[in-house]
């Protein structure tokens, strides 16, 4: 009992970091497309979990607590009646926080229906029927279910990381008269925008942590 009890705990922790790790890398990949940070210089380290998890909060949270309430309140009332919609009523809460976050277009409106449409397809619960189906269908239901998870997972943080950019405030620094914007630091590698006339120009400067001594912190 112990044993497979453990065997449990150590699947869902290995689960559990490893969609961490997934959501922190897509959020980071998001983040740097739209500042036009080459890829390759991500770098996962503690820091950088933190601060995504901190800021992915403002997301995940109200989906997962409303949700949470909706279905819980639909599983105690057998989902009948106008409980039989409590997994639309999670597809709504998921595309309206998520738009939320995002330039309001069209576009992403639809975009944010469209995940939210996923979000509805991996919380609704499963038919029961009388006749137990065969494990090929069982397999085939769960490899098609993890696949919409992974893809419902990336895009969304792809997408929150990307626009999470597009508002986000950034430090300022000068160094010889010139003025950078603080865009990235991954490991030793610093990434900046200077800043001429007030608005950043679409060229990213490189430093190497070891080099910008000299370079102060202008405060806001």
């Amino acid at each position: 009992m112990l044993e497979r009890l453990l065997k449990r705990e150590g699947l869902a922790i290995a689960a559990g970091t490893m969609l961490l790790y997934t959501s922190v890398y897509f959020f980071e990949r998001g983040y740097c497309t739209h500042l036009n940070i080459p890829l390759d210089y991500i770098e996962i380290s503690i820091p950088t979990i933190a601060n995504d998890v901190m800021y992915s909060l403002f997301l995940i949270f109200p989906i997962a607590v409303i949700s949470m309430v909706i279905m819980i309140a639909g599983e105690r009332n057998e989902y009948k009646g106008r409980y039989a919609f409590s997994p639309f009523y999670c597809w709504l809460v998921y595309t309206v926080v998520f738009f939320y976050f995002m330039e309001h277009t069209w576009g992403n409106a639809f975009t944010s229906f469209f995940l939210g449409g996923l979000f509805f397809m991996q919380i609704t619960p499963t038919e029961k029927k009388e006749d137990k189906p065969s494990l090929i269908k069982i397999y085939h239901s769960s490899f098609v279910r993890v696949i919409m998870g992974m893809f419902l997972l990336s895009t969304t943080f792809v997408i929150y990381g990307n626009s999470f950019a597009a508002k986000t405030s950034f430090d300022t620094y000068t160094q010889n008269g010139k003025k950078f914007a603080l865009l990235k630091v991954y490991g030793e590698n610093v990434f900046m925008q200077e800043i001429v006339d007030g608005k950043r120009v679409s060229e990213i400067t490189y430093f190497n942590s070891k080099n910008m001594s000299g370079m102060a912190l202008n405060s806001n």
